[in-house]
């Protein structure tokens, strides 16, 4: 949990916003790296098929290959254009070693032909577009939606700011808020679903009422503002309170929304996106576009991050982002950001003690800001213990991973590390929400 400053001081259960250096800033576009590395698998030992060799020269948008089984395999595509260098397990953000491709940019930028999948025999046929999406790289459920049984009946669209410092949410809806509403319209046609819901923080007043004039004339679309925002680990809290319909409820990304209709309009693979770039070791915060597979030092560069200074960085948020171990690790899809923060180095004798872990007070503060209703600290307590059984009865596998409760722990006792040590306990890692939420296959 660093990089939240200061942190000399109480804190309340909430931490703030830091959005005012990225809000209203124009974005910007990462320049092409040297290399890029491109994942062909999303978790340990999954299935890939591999379409390049070593040696062979790429364009742009061109398939390497694609990750999963079918009929849910995603193809991959090259983002830069240049020599394949390596086709071999390569650090993969999440963690472990995946098979990937890794490419030498060369220089020219060069970008295969695109078909538009508006243009060829999709048009009413709803299992025909869900296949071009694939082929397109999307990232979308397609087990769940290409099952005629499924029952999608709604879908809905998060589009609040959960995480402190990221904003690319708010830029993408507000530069491109139409092209984002058109691909959600297409996935409603191919998937035959009759309803969908955006839901965005009150706050974002410049947002709500162009988003309520884009979906005017679709009375199944509708536009909901909160009060506060939610993350994208428990979209059946947003299901309960915001949707009533019948049926299955399944959560979109924006992301993929706004890559739907590149796709269907001009022909374009998912290969670049917006992220934030952010945190205390950036010296210049941004928005940025960013090619997939960019590794994590380019981006940081690229904002003026300082990478002699940097102690902590994540791939997402401060709250819910996964730590990264190297920079050489790439840029996957589905990221809303990259933070950064700076590297304190304290001698023993004058760290502060908000930084050592002290036993519980029982102030119930991870009670109080937990979405889940849970009681973080008793679930800890039991798998520090190994009562797994109990902490599993206490609501362990409810736990979201938003991290309010241990950024709110006067103790410093590290409550979401603890409680995702219980999930791996119990069922492994694939139980992770953080795979959920980066994972190339998951809706």
């Amino acid at each position: 949990m660093d990089g939240f400053l200061p942190t000399f001081t109480k804190r309340k259960l909430l931490p703030p916003t830091y959005r005012e250096a990225t809000w209203d800033k124009p974005v910007s576009r990462v320049g092409e790296p040297e290399r890029v590395i491109i994942p062909l698998q999303d978790s340990p030992g999954a299935s890939h098929q591999v379409a390049v060799k070593e040696g062979e020269e790429v364009t742009a948008g061109q398939k390497l290959g694609a990750m999963g089984e079918a009929p849910a395999c995603l193809s991959v595509h090259a983002s830069i254009s240049g020599t394949v260098e390596q086709i071999a397990p390569l650090t993969h953000p999440l963690g472990f070693q995946a098979i990937s491709v890794s490419i030498a940019s060369n220089g020219k930028n060069e970008t295969c032909e695109s078909s538009p999948l508006n243009a060829g025999d999709h048009a009413g046929n709803g299992q025909k577009v869900l296949e071009g999406l694939q082929g397109m790289g999307i990232p979308l459920n397609y087990r769940h939606l290409m099952a005629s049984e499924s029952g999608v009946s709604c879908l809905i669209i998060n589009a609040t700011e959960f995480e402190p410092f990221l904003t690319s949410r708010h830029l993408l809806l507000k530069e491109h808020g139409n092209e984002v509403a058109a691909g959600l319209k297409v996935l409603m046609e191919a998937c035959s679903v009759k309803q969908a819901v955006v839901v965005v923080e009150n706050t974002h007043t410049s947002l709500v009422e162009p988003l309520k004039k884009t979906g005017q004339g679709t009375a199944n679309i509708t536009v909901k503002g909160v009060a506060q925002p939610y993350p994208d680990t428990a979209p059946w809290l947003l299901g309960e309170k915001y949707v009533k319909a019948q049926g299955q409820v399944m959560s979109i990304d924006l992301s993929s929304l706004f890559a739907i209709n590149n796709a269907w309009v001009s022909g374009l693979p998912f290969t670049e996106q917006l992220v934030t770039i952010a945190g205390s070791a950036i010296r210049d915060p941004q928005n940025a576009w960013v090619k997939t597979g960019t590794p994590l030092s380019s981006i940081i560069t690229h904002a003026g991050g300082d990478l002699s200074r940097v102690g902590r960085v994540s791939l997402g948020g401060p709250l819910m982002g996964i730590p990264q171990h190297t920079l050489d690790a790439p840029l996957i899809k589905k990221a809303k950001g990259v933070f950064a923060a700076v590297a304190f180095l304290f001698d023993e004798h004058r760290e502060s003690r908000f930084y050592k872990q002290a036993p519980c007070v029982k102030c119930a503060k991870c009670v109080d800001v937990c979405p889940a209703s849970l009681v973080p600290a008793t679930i800890s307590d039991f798998v520090n213990n190994k009562l797994l059984d109990d902490a599993q009865e206490w609501g362990l596998f409810h736990c979201v991973e938003c991290g309010l409760c241990e950024y709110s722990c006067p103790s410093r006792i590290p409550l979401l590390d603890i409680m995702r040590l219980g999930k791996v306990l119990l069922k492994g890692e694939n139980c992770l929400l953080g795979r959920n939420i980066f994972g190339a296959l998951d809706g």
